[in-house]
């Protein structure tokens, strides 16, 4: 990453990889990452930038209104490849990786936690006692019965102390840097109550080390699905219970229809027994554009031909429930590991409606659509609704 550049609101929504995509209150609030300023020329240098961690975005889903909000507090350092998870009101960021932008800061991969209070805009730095989590990226996490659990990621090997109870693999390829990383199947739980890090015991087959992988939660469930470890891309699935703390074993039918291996995709349920895969990026460095729907009472998978065709890798993607649309954020439409290659951000939201939209925003989307012709009218419809009207068509000129 170099260099620091006046950013537009349309590139700080929309140009961004690497960052956090969350649910609350029926609105997303998407937070971090980077992004690669538009090349002038094929062969122009690609210059990367962090997004500040002082400020995030809340996407109303009902009004189709971006809001950014300022934070103040112990900022996080700015980032990519960290987890966030909402619990009450508050957001969790735990892991990622840092850049060299702000003074002081070293590049690498962290284990910090930092806390967002969402009523009063203010961040905590965390520091839990127990035994500590190994530095990572490109983790998933979940919440359940008031804990935090994470699994997975991209870091260093383990430097404590203690025998932690998981596997990393080293990635040789890293060896020469001088800083030594590799991918882990490490579990571990954040007990608010206490401000303590636990390790929780499993049974059954634990899944191998990986990183960039997806995962989601539905009732005392967690399913987990893909990711890298060493030089495969796997299209693995698996389910974690949380009652009984027993891992499922791989779940895929071998030879059944499926979605191929992936990383760098999204994972999202849309009901208590359906699930939507988008995107990735599979073994041959391609980035997907397919979409899948996993039925969890038959295990199966189902190509949705209609809603494909917009490539995505290290995006982000969460359903929402009050509108019944999954939302698909950021991400690049190409190869973010090609060295030379263009890098192109995917800069358009992507809707997947699992429910009709209101007739009301039927109405306010037919409004804009017809704007030269009506946008003298307005001025009879209700002051809130002039004022989505007016949002939405800034938003749309920037």
């Amino acid at each position: 990453m170099e260099g620091t550049r006046l950013i537009s609101i349309h590139n700080k929504i929309h140009r961004r990889s690497g960052h956090i995509a969350v649910s609350y209150k029926g609105n997303v609030i998407v937070w971090g990452g980077y992004m690669e300023h538009v090349q002038v020329t094929p062969v122009s240098p690609i210059v990367s930038q962090y997004h500040f961690t002082d400020e995030y975005w809340m996407y109303d889903s009902f009004t189709e209104v971006w809001n950014r909000m300022l934070t103040k507090g112990d900022t996080p350092p700015r980032n990519s490849g960290s987890c966030g998870i909402i619990m009450d009101h508050y957001l969790y960021i735990f892991g990622g990786y840092h850049g060299e932008e702000e003074p002081g800061s070293m590049e690498g991969n962290s284990n910090q936690l930092y806390r967002l209070d969402l009523s009063t805009k203010t961040w905590a730095w965390i520091h839990p006692t127990g035994k500590q989590p190994v530095p990572c990226d490109k983790l998933v996490g979940w919440e359940y019965k008031g804990k935090l659990y994470f699994f997975g990621g991209f870091g260093p090997p383990s430097t404590s102390p203690y025998t932690l109870p998981f596997v990393h693999m080293l990635d040789t390829s890293t060896q020469s840097s001088g800083w030594p990383r590799g991918w882990n199947n490490m579990l571990v739980c954040y007990n608010p109550v206490g401000n303590i890090w636990e390790w929780p015991k499993t049974k059954g087959p634990v899944p191998s080390p990986r990183a960039a992988h997806a995962a989601d939660k539905v009732g005392d469930k967690v399913y987990i699905f893909g990711g890298r470890f060493l030089g495969t891309r796997t299209n693995d699935l698996h389910c974690l219970d949380m009652e009984t703390m027993k891992w499922s074993g791989n779940l895929t039918k071998p030879f059944e229809p499926g979605p191929v291996g992936r990383s760098w995709h999204s994972f999202t349920f849309v009901s208590p027994t359906q699930a939507v895969l988008y995107g990735g990026l599979n073994q041959f460095n391609s980035v997907l554009s397919d979409c899948w729907m996993l039925d969890l009472n038959t295990l199966q998978w189902t190509q949705c031909h209609s809603v494909g065709g917009k490539p995505r890798v290290w995006h982000k993607a969460q359903y929402i429930h009050r509108t019944g649309e999954l939302l698909i954020m950021g991400g690049h439409r190409n190869n973010i590991l090609d060295p030379v290659g263009r890098k192109d951000h995917a800069e358009e939201l992507v809707v997947l409606n699992f429910t009709p939209k209101t007739l009301l925003r039927l109405c306010l989307d037919a409004v804009l659509c017809y704007g030269d012709v009506l946008r003298s009218e307005w001025n009879v419809l209700p002051k809130t609704l002039q004022d989505v009207l007016k949002m939405r068509l800034e938003q749309w000129e920037i």
